[in-house]
């Protein structure tokens, strides 16, 4: 059997589209639940996800206490299956996105967590920026093309995010100091699997078992895509630092060196504006966006380190 677990927060512009996807699903061998965990949301929400009790094999469940983590842990509890495969509010999965979770669960008896394909479905407002593909992946969780294999754990987004029972058995569960709120810590998703991986689990990649991640189209703005990518320089400094951290670290080290590269990328951001370069304004100002997440999260960890020194 195979559990579908989502969380959703003010999720009514999406929701609907997403669990109109899940009814066209090809039911795969052993069967399939979903399980939809309502996260404080304040919109209409709690009533389009019950027009669809009786329509699926659904389970809705409330959390109310705001923060994705929180709210996928608490469906974890209930769910069933031997492999659960957690996505998002905002998915239309191909038709045959579980059978061919059931395949790889089936092909890879090594691997205990897997990450699957993902799209960007832009509509009709596709990106007015030039974006490098590891930009998109940033952005909207556009995975690489690359041939279903065991990879690295940092390479899974938890949008299509698939994770045997044996990893929930042990004990292993989302860190509920991700994602509290729209402006919250990213990352919940890598950390996950990074402990899985560092407690024995591989990790493979399908690119079958495929879903496509629906884009607002502010989401495709000049101020969103700073946002994200400030948000995200926060992640990778968090990430970093528990990386390196021992129990003799007194703290993170203050990353003068990314100061340094906001001061020129200040000048380089000047000198493309003198040359009218779109291009060269737009990559230099989120590259300042990723630098400053990264400081201000540097300098919280620093704060949280020394509270947590012993005085005397």
């Amino acid at each position: 059997m195979i559990t579908v677990l989502l969380a959703t927060h003010d999720g009514a512009d999406t929701i609907g589209r997403t669990l109109e996807a899940m009814s066209l699903l090809k039911p795969p061998p052993g069967g399939w639940e979903i399980i939809v965990v309502n996260n404080a949301s304040t919109d209409n929400t709690d009533s389009l996800v019950r027009e669809w009790q009786g329509r699926l094999p659904l389970t809705f469940l409330l959390e109310p206490r705001l923060g994705k983590s929180k709210a996928i842990n608490t469906g974890l509890a209930h769910a069933k299956g031997d492999l659960i495969v957690m996505t998002d509010d905002d998915v239309l999965p191909d038709r045959d996105w579980l059978c061919q979770w059931h395949r790889v669960a089936e092909a890879w008896p090594a691997l205990d967590v897997f990450g699957g394909a993902i799209v960007p479905e832009f509509g009709d407002h596709p990106p007015r920026w030039a974006l490098p593909r590891a930009s998109l992946t940033v952005l909207y969780g556009q995975t690489p093309n690359r041939p279903e294999s065991e990879i690295a754990p940092s390479d899974v987004s938890g949008a299509n995010l698939a994770v045997r029972r044996a990893v929930i058995d042990e004990g292993l569960r989302f860190d509920e100091n991700f994602l509290v709120g729209t402006q919250g810590l990213m990352g919940e998703d890598t950390a996950f699997v990074r402990t899985a991986f560092d407690k024995g689990h591989r990790v493979g990649f399908t690119p079958a078992a495929r879903l496509r991640h629906i884009i607002h189209e502010k989401q495709t703005s000049w101020l969103w895509i700073m946002r994200r990518f400030f948000r995200y320089g926060g992640a990778v400094a968090w990430a970093e630092a528990h990386e390196n951290q021992t129990p003799e670290t007194r703290g993170p080290a203050f990353p003068r060196w990314r100061v340094r590269r906001v001061a020129a990328g200040l000048l380089h951001f000047f000198g493309a504006a003198l040359r009218f370069d779109r291009t060269r304004m737009f990559e230099e100002t989120r590259q300042q966006a990723y630098h400053l997440g990264a400081i201000k999260q540097a300098l919280i960890l620093r704060r949280q380190r020394r509270k947590l020194r012993p005085q005397g």
